[in-house]
């Protein structure tokens, strides 16, 4: 039956459907939807009644044989439908049109499983994206609490050492448009001051920028409008930022032995915990695990928080990287 917003493409009064030795008259209708069949009731009677209707993608193969019928046979049970047309014009004609509509129907369906492929594609490229940035921040912000640690025992040798991993870091950061270079190249100049104080001061400003750099819009413009369907997504980098530097720091006043100051910021790592497991997909930690009171009763309990976040956010980066190479 023809829907009521189909376009009818080819009309044709005088066809004959040739169904289990019977010849049924009636009429064609092309739509961009299907082929519809309407058999004639009677003789004399001018009305008809739908005999059959045949999606255009349920069509497998469509020829002529001789020069009246057209054979057309459907996807789902290799079923063929026989029509005599009234003239090889019609014929030649209803051939034409129904093979442009079948090309132009796999046309759009290779077309959208192109896009859902794109689509896949852009999902997992964003996401690979925000796991790498996860990851280059996780590191540097380690980098640069070991850089404070080290500058306050006036260990200048392991310092130096320590440039050209600082260097690489904040090079893979660039290209991910991180771009801190004013601040990298002032930690780089008080390092070699050896002035303690400037050179913390310089630190503390290069984490503030790095904290503004994920507070604000993605650097992608391709990515500004894009719509995430899995968590993490850029918006939620500034949760795992303040939680990044809360547990770093934490570890740095452990390692001074200033207990306050570290049950302080162990708090906030705390409320963090529940913050940045609602905004992973999978949670990246267990919350009853890690309490106010195992972190007062167990000992190494931060350290212990630390390798398993770094081990877990290097995982879903691997994981990710891995569903790039399968889509390539």
């Amino acid at each position: 039956m023809i829907k009521n917003n189909s376009k009818v493409i080819g009309e044709y009064k005088s066809v004959i459907l040739n169904l289990e030795k019977k010849k049924i008259k009636g009429r064609l209708f092309i739509t961009k939807d299907g082929i519809s069949f309407e058999r004639k009731i009677g003789i004399l009677s001018k009305k008809f009644e739908p005999e059959f209707f045949i999606k255009i993608e349920s069509i497998s193969i469509i020829k002529k044989e001789g020069y009246f019928d057209i054979l057309i046979t459907q996807k789902e049970d290799n079923q063929v439908v026989t029509l005599t047309i009234d003239t090889p014009v019609e014929t030649n004609e209803i051939i034409e049109n129904i093979n442009t509509l079948v090309n132009e129907n796999k046309k759009r369906y290779v077309d959208k499983k192109q896009s859902e492929i794109d689509e896949r594609m852009n999902q997992i490229n964003y996401s690979t994206y925000i796991y790498d940035t996860i990851f280059k921040t996780w590191t540097f912000v380690s980098l640069l609490f070991n850089l404070i640690n080290e500058t306050m025992k006036y260990n200048w040798d392991r310092v130096d050492e320590m440039m050209n991993e600082f260097d690489e870091l904040s090079s893979t950061l660039n290209n991910n448009k991180i771009n801190l270079q004013d601040d990298t190249k002032k930690i780089k100049t008080a390092i070699k001051s050896r002035d303690s104080i400037t050179i913390i001061n310089s630190i503390k400003s290069t984490m503030d920028s790095l904290g503004e750099v994920l507070y604000g819009q993605i650097p992608y413009k391709e990515w500004k409008e894009f719509t995430p369907t899995v968590k993490p997504v850029w918006q939620n980098l500034q949760f795992f930022y303040l939680f990044t530097v809360a547990i770093f720091q934490a570890d740095y006043f452990d390692k001074l032995g200033k207990k306050e100051e570290r049950d302080r910021v162990q708090a906030n790592v705390l409320k963090y915990i529940p913050i940045i497991n609602n905004h992973f997909s999978d949670n990246l930690f267990d919350n009853s695990k890690y309490s106010t009171k195992t972190f007062r009763e167990t000992e190494n309990t931060i350290k212990q928080l630390i390798s398993e976040t770094e081990e877990k956010i290097e995982k879903l980066l691997k994981d990710s990287l891995k569903q790039v190479s399968l889509l390539v």
